[in-house]
């Protein structure tokens, strides 16, 4: 077998749409593609492996800014990583076609580190395979509606519209409370818009929380709704407002009449203890893992200082 692994070009999106549905038996729309692999603030990445003239492998990653502690880092999350059906056995040979495909990924991009939420069975193959960090899980705290409470905070107005959210706004929200982050996605007006407003798939909404008194804009969270649930995506805040944020946030679970809330937080954040004893259960979410390929970092420093969200992980 002769492959050829190199870079898609833009002509070749129908083929890796084709791909997609045959590997995972679901359309990857011409807008998903577009806003993933050519709107992204920072670019991604789509590697193909062809027979012939046919693609048959296909490696995709979004590139994103970290931040931590004024320091940023180069980072790409995998995504659309497909073998076709005739091909996948070959994967499990010691340089299988995806292992050369993904080495081609990680040996023509620059960068920190690369992170995923796979299946538990893909996480083991990106630690044997790849070279990945051994997996951890993340957690979700989750609160029953029997629970909830309705709140009212009479220091703070709150909306729920895109239109209500100045680009300059989000960006003075971030300069507040990015030394109070640990690692993070770095969170700039540019990226949020991309990722939650322009989704072609996903509806987000947004809650924007302001002064009463001054206007400002003092929170920003994201959220989505699915199976009757609450899924908090994103949270932009002073610590201080963290609790006040989720009780804005019960409050609209009890209005839409939604069985329960959920969050992703790592152990590490002082808040999760603070939601535990506020009536969260914690459960086992999806495995976490990562490439690192600067060696200054480890993998303790960014499992426990990744703030992890569950915007984080639909977005691949």
């Amino acid at each position: 077998m002769n492959v050829e692994i190199r870079e898609a070009k833009d002509t070749e999106e129908s083929q890796i749409r084709k791909l997609f549905f045959e590997c995972f038996n679901k359309e990857l729309s011409y807008d998903e593609w577009l806003w993933k692999y050519k709107k992204s603030p920072w670019k991604s990445a789509s590697i193909v492996a062809l027979d012939g003239e046919n693609i048959v492998a296909h490696y995709g990653a979004i590139k994103t800014m970290f931040y931590y502690k004024g320091k940023t880092f180069t980072v790409y999350q995998p995504c659309d990583v497909m073998t076709h059906p005739k091909y996948r056995a070959k994967f499990f040979s010691h340089k299988g076609l995806m292992v050369k495909t993904a080495e081609y990924f990680f040996s023509n991009y620059e960068m920190d580190f690369a992170y995923g939420f796979p299946s538990e069975r893909h996480a083991l193959l990106g630690t044997k395979k790849l070279n990945y960090t051994p997996y951890r899980h993340v957690s979700v705290l989750s609160k029953d509606h029997k629970k909830c409470n309705y709140s009212r905070n009479i220091l703070y107005k709150v909306s729920q519209s895109w239109e209500d959210i100045k680009i300059s706004e989000i960006a003075k929200l971030w300069d507040n409370i990015k030394e109070e982050q640990k690692l993070t996605i770095l969170k700039k007006s540019d990226y949020l818009l991309w990722r939650y407003k322009e989704h072609p798939t996903k509806q987000y909404l947004p809650l924007v929380v302001r002064s009463r008194f001054t206007k400002a804009l003092k929170a920003l969270c994201i959220y989505r709704i699915n199976d009757n649930q609450l899924l908090v995506s994103d949270c932009l805040c002073k610590e201080e407002l963290f609790l006040v944020l989720l009780r804005i946030l019960e409050s609209i679970l009890l209005e839409k009449k939604l069985s329960s809330l959920s969050i992703w937080l790592n152990p590490s954040e002082e808040t999760y203890y603070k939601l535990l004893k506020n009536g969260y259960n914690e459960n086992k979410g999806v495995p976490l893992l990562f490439k690192i390929l600067n060696q200054r970092l480890s993998p303790e420093f960014l499992f426990e200082n990744y703030r992890y969200t569950m915007g984080d992980y639909d977005a691949g």
